[in-house]
């Protein structure tokens, strides 16, 4: 079992009171057979100590109800810092034989973890009609080898977001569908003393992800059929290249501040709010946080894809997060996975994924009340119902290759390097590294 006290000191004063609270408000007394007590990690946006009141009090009703259908498990409550360091966290865990029972995990990480061997697969204990309910990319994503080892539970959409009532102040009765029609819907921005579009820039997946849904639509790919990077390569290569050409024209045409080659997307929300710029790039998982953060947004936010040259149409990504099972020891795995059940029953998870505003995964969730008679989800709902959806590469060098592609941005941005050098440079950061891990 994990320790508290060693997670406590990794992750500092603030997880500290978090961890304090779920352990005084959130165990589970247990009288399964003889008891059996399970550790969950899990980042604290999905636990009652979510910072969004209605995700907090959805995830506290989830597991008040999953103690009184269940009181023969007890769970112990971790919180996982956010980021990319919960997964070295992980890692680190595998290696040192002290991982939970199961945990909360990014949807990309999964290769990694089944890669240390720990990961558990779930197809004995998830039925193939169960698993049919999901969006067919949500378990491919997770599946190697033929297994399943992780469920997905929720997506989050990246894309530009704008107010219907400053795209009409600017003469527009719905935003643009392509790149010349965006181009000029800049000068009018820019007439008007606002910026068209901010996209996050800075050196993070974040920045990655919203460039993979232009790349993805212009034709490119990450990697072949083996795994191995191909982004470097022929039209894969012009698609890149096109995309950093893209983010150089919007700032070299005034259509974008420079300053966004520091900023994620919370950064940028700001200016979106504040009327600085006409519209922004962001994720739909964010889209409860900007309603509280300006209550008058609810009701006239919309959401676009990413116009793009010569007519193509950029990718929707499957990105979210999943529910992993580390314990190994049949009756521990068997209590693991009814709770991972309960969560993912679409009554129980279309609360937690309304309550946070997520996109579902189980397609029967988009009938639900929330979905249905809200028309910024039923935007959401159209723009996957085109069923260009995809899935980030379940390969463990991925990664790699969104934070080479990232630390290439500031430097285009700034015209200190080409397009092509940008490729060139992730190209050689990510086959250093592809390199040394197929050597071991």
């Amino acid at each position: 079992m994990l320790k508290t006290e060693k997670l406590r000191g990794r992750t500092g004063a603030a997880r500290l009171l978090a961890a304090t609270i779920l352990a005084g408000s959130l165990s589970v007394v247990a009288t399964l057979a003889q008891g059996v007590e399970l550790t969950l990690w899990a980042p604290p946006t999905f636990t009652p100590t979510a910072g969004l009141p209605a995700v907090a009090d959805a995830y506290k009703d989830l597991y008040d109800r999953f103690q009184a259908e269940h009181p023969d498990i007890t769970l112990k409550f971790e919180i996982l810092p956010n980021g990319t360091e919960a997964l070295q966290q992980l890692l680190t865990a595998a290696t040192a034989g002290n991982l939970p029972d199961l945990a909360v995990l990014d949807g990309f990480w999964i290769a990694r973890l089944v890669e240390t061997g720990k990961l558990q697969p779930l197809d004995e204990m998830w039925p193939a009609e169960a698993r049919a309910a999901f969006y067919p990319q949500a378990v491919d994503a997770v599946t190697f080898e033929g297994k399943v080892y992780a469920a997905w539970f929720h997506n989050a959409w990246r894309g530009l977001f704008y107010r219907p009532s400053v795209m009409a102040e600017l003469g527009y009765t719905e935003p643009p569908k392509n790149w010349d029609e965006f181009v000029a819907f800049g000068e009018k921005a820019k007439a008007a003393g606002k910026s068209a579009v901010m996209l996050p820039a800075s050196g993070t997946e974040l920045t990655a992800l919203h460039m993979l849904s232009m790349f993805w639509g212009l034709g490119g790919n990450l990697v072949d059929d083996t795994g191995k990077p191909v982004f470097f390569d022929g039209a894969n290569r012009a698609a890149l290249e096109q995309v950093y050409a893209l983010y150089r024209e919007m700032v070299a045409k005034g259509m974008m501040p420079l300053d966004v080659s520091t900023m994620d997307e919370s950064a940028i929300r700001p200016f979106f709010y504040s009327g600085e710029t006409a519209s922004v790039a962001q994720s739909s998982s964010a889209v409860t946080q900007m309603y509280a953060d300006v209550p008058d947004l609810k009701g006239d936010l919309g959401a676009y894809s990413y116009p793009l040259p010569g007519g193509a149409q950029a990718s929707p990504i499957l990105v979210g997060w999943t529910y992993g099972i580390f314990a190994d020891e049949p009756e521990r795995k068997a209590a693991a996975w009814t709770f991972v059940d309960f969560v993912l029953k679409p009554e129980n998870l279309g609360k937690l994924n309304a309550a946070a505003g997520h996109l579902p995964i189980v397609q029967s969730i988009w009938d639900q009340d929330f979905y249905n008679n809200d028309p910024l989800m039923q935007q959401f709902k159209a723009i996957f119902d085109t069923g260009a959806m995809r899935a980030r590469p379940n390969v463990p060098i991925y990664p790699t290759i969104t934070n080479a592609w990232a630390l290439q941005m500031a430097e285009v941005l700034a015209g200190n390097i080409t397009p092509a050098q940008a490729v060139d440079n992730a190209r050689d950061q990510v086959m250093t590294e592809y390199d040394r891990m197929s050597s071991h």
